[in-house]
């Protein structure tokens, strides 16, 4: 058996997806990238916060890079369960923010090659079009990266490596089959995001771009309280995924936190003033240097629920 297919059978048994892919495929979507902003194609708030540091971020030095090896890490929905009026109050988390410590990507491979005498190293670039480009995963009508076998739920991982790998043409970035039909996603969407009059998302009209964005930025008054969902990123579009439904379940139980500390995450609380109990549950799932957002994040929600429940309390018309 070759490195390369030991490597992707180890980490097939870890329930992981991989591939080992041409190096080329970098160059290739970070010159995608650049060329959709030179058209004008990208917001240009969205295109410097996000993508310009991406398609700026030099590549580690390792002897001879040949090869990106590409991961996809099973990564279900979330439930966080916090606590206000002495009723519990969970929220959702989409893929991609909280998550169990574990074993990294870049450790494990490292592992798997030492005895072959390959090295790896994480590397930048847009990781959903190097995927795309190589066939690994393919777009939904959401932009978002698809994975054979785990839908959308997933994160992806990408390492340099001077694994040998033979030149292959690029697949383009290609879209699901189903999409070419469907518009779920683009129904589901309240905001926009997903138009008819182009393939590429309006990144600036999606709830994950303004709940990612710095705790001091406030949502802008567009967004109304109801299209809050997660307290981080969004799940509208890919609940309503025909592609995601054998995926949805199960949700993975996140942490619980009690009414006094729920309190403290609204008031913005720091690391540092809660017990040590707590911190290590920050720790355990990486929530810890998300603290800062949840003054914002949570508290749309909570206003969300509460406007929910003041409306189904409301005096019902009775039309006489």
């Amino acid at each position: 058996m070759s490195t390369t297919e030991n490597l992707i059978q180890d980490l097939a048994s870890r329930g992981w997806r991989a591939a080992v892919v041409p190096y080329a495929r970098r160059a290739e979507a970070i010159e995608g990238v650049v060329s959709r902003h030179e058209r004008g194609e990208l917001d240009e708030s969205f295109y410097q916060e996000y993508l310009a540091p991406i398609v700026a971020e030099q590549a580690p030095e390792i002897p001879t890079p040949r090869s990106l090896i590409l991961i996809a890490v099973p990564d279900r929905p979330l439930r966080i369960r916090f606590t206000l009026d002495g009723a519990p109050f969970p929220v959702t988390v989409a893929p991609g923010y909280v998550q169990k410590a574990g074993p990294k990507p870049v450790e494990v491979v490292r592992e798997i090659l030492s005895t072959s005498g390959f090295s790896a190293a994480r590397v930048g670039g847009p990781q959903k079009a190097m995927a795309t480009l190589s066939g690994f995963a393919r777009y939904g009508r959401n932009n978002i990266s698809y994975v054979s076998g785990l839908g959308s739920f997933h994160a992806l991982r990408t390492l340099v490596c001077d694994l040998p790998c033979d030149d292959e043409p690029s697949h383009g970035l290609e879209m699901l089959p189903r999409c070419e039909t469907c518009r779920a996603c683009r129904t589901a969407s309240p905001a926009g995001a997903i138009g008819e009059d182009r393939f590429l998302l309006r990144a600036e009209r999606c709830v994950t771009y303004w709940n990612e964005k710095s705790p001091e930025v406030p949502f802008p008054e567009w967004i109304e309280p109801g299209w809050h969902n997660a307290l981080f990123g969004c799940l509208t579009c890919q609940r309503a995924c025909p592609e995601n439904q054998a995926y949805l379940d199960p949700i993975i139980e996140g942490p619980s936190f009690d009414e006094r500390t729920t309190r403290a995450f609204l008031a913005g609380a720091k690391k540092e003033d809660f017990t040590n109990e707590v911190r290590s549950v920050l720790e355990e799932w990486r929530l810890a240097d998300l603290l800062g957002h949840l003054p914002r994040n949570l508290g749309a929600l909570v206003t969300r629920a509460r406007g929910s429940e003041l409306k189904d309390h409301a005096p019902k018309e009775t039309g006489e």
